[in-house]
């Protein structure tokens, strides 16, 4: 009944949005990607073998399981793996890094497209990536006897108040969760309260005892899977591609802007000819690369694409790069000296800062950061990371970082090897999995 309450819902909103849909699919190709996947016309799958179904909503979390798809694979030979989304920028990555992998958008939350994608998946268990809170998909796996693995689970403060405001509703989708996967104690703690654990029920490592009547929703703390698929040391051939392309002269210092946001363009763009070294800006959104373009143009500011450069077509000593590709974020953190990791001098929240600071590269970030409190606590901890509170901290800190070497190179070593320390997560969430399928 409950699953006709959530459809008969679905169905106002898209019944009071829809000239606004319509515009937006006539006018923008992020909504109209993908549409018929997500409304139940798959892509073919070879065999009838059950699947273990991986759903990361976006690029970070589809590139940070990556070394998960690959041990699952490895593992579970008697099982597909296959792999859903929800973004276009997630769908072009999969089409080029995942071409061993069945994988396609995921489905609109309505429940006969729902059933439709179980019939042709044919999951033996569901791992979803950080939290995906769809109704009708979850209920749908507990009605027929699915277990459900939430990944790397993380719940902001603002999602848990949320959640915890429509739990009478959401209770059922809260239980359909066997197994809650957290990246560290806080999270923990907010999913113990959704699926209605007290936490004295629980030990140190988040196992409920054996008296719990909830002992079918554990809740363990299995640290953060973007921590095992750092890499501690840049590509050397990469970088010397990109230094090529991009005319970067030997003493020459690199700012590399990563995962820019509206708000922060701005300030990025008046602060760069004080700046004395090559900057590189990687906005967030592609849709966003235009609006950059113009800033850079108004300002009197020499750039170059990234598309168009290469070794033999290099950009000249002291130009902008705009890196308007997909996929060569990390790469970009290999030729910097110095990262700045946007959205997080608006509230936004920020953006991942493990990468860089993973590769011993000194990184700053605004004060926004609330989506990554765990990450940003541990490098507060060891002086890994720089906070800044606005775009005037924020030129004086990078200016003084590109000219001392020795601060630069002591803030790098502090955040790589603390965040390096905190890898296992992998092996701590292949342990779930096999337990969840032998329980079967």
């Amino acid at each position: 009944m409950r699953r006709w309450l959530f459809n008969f819902g679905y169905l106002w909103v898209a019944a009071w949005i829809w000239p606004w849909f319509v515009y937006k699919y006539a006018t923008t190709g992020k909504y109209r990607a993908g549409i018929g996947q997500r409304l139940g016309r798959l892509p073919p799958r070879e065999g009838k073998r059950q699947a273990i179904w991986v759903h990361a909503v976006s690029v970070g979390e589809l590139l940070q399981i990556k070394p998960l798809l690959k041990a699952l694979r490895e593992r579970h030979v008697d099982y597909d793996i296959v792999v859903t989304y929800t973004t276009k920028t997630a769908a072009e990555i999969a089409a080029r890094e995942l071409t061993d992998y069945y994988h396609c958008y995921s489905p609109l939350d309505l429940s006969w497209v729902v059933a439709k994608f179980f019939r042709v998946l044919n999951p033996a268990l569901i791992v979803l990536v950080e939290l995906e809170l769809w109704p009708n998909w979850l209920m749908h796996a507990r009605r027929n006897g699915v277990p459900v693995l939430l990944a790397n689970g993380r719940i902001s403060e603002k999602s848990f108040r949320n959640y915890k405001r429509f739990k009478w509703l959401l209770q059922p989708a809260y239980d359909a969760i066997r197994v809650w996967a957290m990246q560290d104690e806080a999270y923990a703690v907010r999913a113990r309260s959704l699926c209605g654990v007290r936490s004295s029920e629980f030990g140190v490592e988040g196992s409920p005892t054996q008296n719990s009547e909830h002992s079918t929703q554990n809740v363990h703390v299995t640290g953060n899977l973007k921590y095992d698929s750092l890499k501690a040391e840049p590509d050397a051939d990469k970088v010397a591609y990109f230094r090529a392309a991009f005319g970067i002269g030997k003493d020459q210092r690199v700012l590399v802007c990563g995962s820019t946001h509206p708000g922060e363009h701005e300030q990025l763009v008046a602060m760069i000819p004080r700046l004395e070294c090559r900057v590189v800006i990687v906005p967030r959104h592609p849709e966003r690369y235009d609006s950059v373009r113009e800033l850079l143009k108004r300002a009197g500011i020499k750039w170059r694409n990234r598309s168009e450069l290469s070794p033999e077509n290099p950009a000249t000593a002291n130009d902008v790069i705009l890196l308007d590709t997909m996929g060569e974020l990390a790469a970009m953190y290999g030729i910097a000296d110095v990262v700045f990791i946007g959205g997080s001098l608006i509230p936004h929240g920020g953006q991942n800062m493990a990468e860089p600071v993973a590769l011993g590269k000194a990184t700053l970030f605004g004060p926004h950061t609330h989506n990554f409190k765990a990450t940003v606590r541990e490098l507060n901890e060891c002086s890994g990371a720089l906070v800044v509170q606005n775009a005037v901290e924020l030129e004086r800190e990078v200016k003084r970082l590109l000219v001392d070497g020795q601060a630069r190179d002591a803030m790098g070593q502090a955040g790589q090897q603390r965040l390096l320390a905190g890898r296992g997560a992998l092996e701590r969430h292949l342990s779930l999995v096999s337990d969840l399928l032998n329980a079967r």
